[in-house]
């Protein structure tokens, strides 16, 4: 009997016990779920790995120019490519490089004897510049471009001819010569695609610094200049 009333205050001593640690268990379900953490932010820095800027066209004007054009004796092809960034509204600025092929095809010289010999010859232009462009209406715009070019050119304007009688045989002797030439071209154009950034232009300019150019040498013969579409003409 007294090991009965024993057992019994066991027990009720130790009810208010487990009946805590029972309060602290989660309540029984058939589907527990998984415990989650909040993560903390991540840096933006980390949002923006991977993720590549789209270049806005709005602001650039590209214009690939080619140059194609028949001098007296000779042609001129080349390729003359500008790239330009909006500065503010409707004014653009930017440059671009050049390069001109120049040849002659049997240029005729005549020797001591009368006799008319004849040969080739060739000019290479390279160089670059800078323009700016202001966009008046739609497709009209005014442009001003400076540039620098060097002219690596055989001299036939100053050719001899040496020839032997005999043997019959010629040479022509044409000097080297270089020049760096500048020029300014002031001009009107308008651009026949839609686009605001590619430019397909007909174009008139002006080198106005022509009258102070060595007129054999002058990359603009007549100092004028029309573009057709992406072709140079002068």
């Amino acid at each position: 009997m007294r090991k009965i009333w024993l057992v019994l205050s066991v027990l009720i001593l130790s009810a208010p016990f487990l009946k805590a640690q029972d309060d602290e268990l989660p309540p029984p379900s058939s589907h527990p779920k998984l415990q989650t953490y909040d993560l903390p932010d991540q840096p933006q820095a980390f949002h923006n790995i991977g993720k590549s800027k789209k270049v806005d066209l709005s602001n650039y004007i590209i214009e690939p120019d080619l140059v194609v054009s028949f001098i007296q004796g000779g042609f001129n092809v080349g390729a003359s490519p500008y790239v330009g960034y909006r500065l503010w509204k409707n004014l653009y600025g930017g440059g671009g490089v050049t390069y001109i092929y120049t040849g002659f095809r049997n240029i005729s010289y005549a020797d001591a004897m009368g006799s008319v010999h004849y040969t080739n010859a060739s000019w290479h232009t390279f160089g670059g510049g800078v323009f700016l462009q202001y966009n008046i209406w739609k497709g009209l715009f005014v442009r001003d471009k400076f540039e620098v070019l060097h002219r690596a050119m055989d001299d036939v304007y100053d050719a001899s001819v040496v020839s032997n009688p005999q043997t019959g045989s010629y040479n022509v002797n044409m000097p080297k010569i270089q020049k760096t030439i500048p020029d300014m071209l002031l001009g009107v154009g308008y651009n026949l695609l839609q686009s605001k950034s590619f430019f397909l232009p007909v174009m008139f300019s002006y080198n106005v610094l022509y009258p102070a150019t060595d007129k054999l040498y002058a990359v603009y013969p007549r100092g004028w200049v029309i573009q057709l579409g992406f072709v140079d003409v002068f």
